[in-house]
């Protein structure tokens, strides 16, 4: 008994590939344009550091939306939290670099036994909010390394970049997704 190859026409098979590739290249392209658009916005506002927009819309992609938001709620608001304790920081040791530093450190540490006690997207929050802290105080530091007294332009900039990012990937998430997925869940459901 001989069996004979069929063969399947090139149409079928692109489609069956497009088909089985239809989730990746979604993301692949929701997480291109949310990238491009934080890009544009953050060089259209002429920030600082504009990569940083671009990262964070690239970091706070996800998948599924949900996890893309709640990443993006939790990036945010550990941003703040280590932008404003920088601020403060710098505030209570204008003039004394090695309480700032020893404080840094201790703020640090405080983060890191956070991120270790928290779970899931709180935990990342909470690491978040210290290496923003140091990122920051890194700027601030600078060459000389006393404090400058452009701390909280450069928290604001920092915070104002992820904050971009974050919305552009949010806002790009939840437009594809109720353009594209959920009119498919709809017709899925009026079938049954």
């Amino acid at each position: 008994m001989h069996t004979r190859a069929v063969a399947v026409p090139f149409g079928e098979r692109l489609r069956d590939a497009l088909t089985a590739a239809r989730a990746p290249l979604l993301f692949g392209i929701r997480l291109w344009a949310s990238v491009c658009l934080a890009l544009f916005i953050a060089f259209w506002l002429e920030l600082d550091n504009p990569f940083w927009a671009g990262t964070s819309a690239a970091i706070v992609c996800q998948l599924q939306l949900g996890a893309s938001l709640r990443k993006g709620w939790f990036r945010m608001i550990g941003t703040v939290v280590g932008a404003t304790a920088i601020v403060v920081l710098t505030a209570c040791f204008p003039q004394d670099r090695i309480a700032f530093l020893v404080l840094l450190a201790f703020w640090g540490g405080l983060c890191a036994f956070a991120a270790t006690v928290f779970r899931n997207f709180a935990s990342y929050s909470a690491a978040l909010a210290g290496y923003t802290a140091a990122i920051i105080a890194a700027d601030t530091l600078g060459a000389t390394g006393g404090a400058s007294p452009d701390v909280f332009m450069l928290a604001v900039w920092r915070a104002s970049e992820i904050c971009i990012g974050i919305v552009c990937a949010a806002g790009g998430d939840s437009q594809l997704h109720s353009q594209v997925w959920l009119p498919r869940s709809q017709v899925d459901l009026a079938a049954c």
